[in-house]
């Protein structure tokens, strides 16, 4: 007589307990399991924009040329000195060159140009100088030019800018 309502007690507390189990299971499976519903995939691609966005303004202040000449150390020679300023900025630009795949195409030609700009600014003060003179004078020169005139990198900068403020 004890016995039914016993088993009967029995199975419904071993079917909650397996529902319990089974609910508990899928619950971690989707905390592990990524969700890539579209909101998702697209907090995750503005989240790449971002970080690209972020390394070409950080690659824009390292090709400045007056943080360019304060990083590099100078040289005996001003061929050298000149070739290592503009190969640094080359090397810099090879490094982010897989950030264009998250940056607008008419801001990556901008960033673009504003690096051969900033080569041929290079190799215009080298040219203004004459040909007797040392490494610290280009250094001097680069640096008095930039801050005369307006450095190619600003503009690039504000594009970025507005670029990020458009997400």
């Amino acid at each position: 007589m004890y016995l039914l309502p016993m088993l009967f007690l029995s199975g419904i507390f071993f079917l909650l307990l397996d529902r319990f189990f089974k609910e508990e299971h899928l619950r971690r499976q989707q905390e592990i399991t990524p969700d890539y519903t579209k909101e998702n995939k697209n907090d995750i691609l503005t989240t790449q924009k971002l970080q690209a966005y972020e390394r070409m303004a950080l690659f824009l202040e390292r090709i400045r040329p007056t943080s360019l000449v304060r990083r590099l150390e100078l040289n005996d020679s001003i061929d050298t000195y000149e070739y290592s300023l503009i190969s640094s900025i080359q090397e810099e630009f090879n490094h982010n060159l897989s950030q264009q795949i998250y940056i607008a195409p008419d801001t990556w030609n901008i960033i673009f140009s504003t690096k051969n700009a900033t080569q041929n600014f290079i190799k215009q003060c080298r040219e203004s100088l004459d040909e007797n003179a040392n490494a610290e004078q280009l250094r001097d020169m680069i640096i008095k030019k930039s801050v005369d005139g307006n450095e190619p990198s600003s503009s690039a900068l504000l594009k970025l800018q507005k670029d990020v403020q458009s997400f």
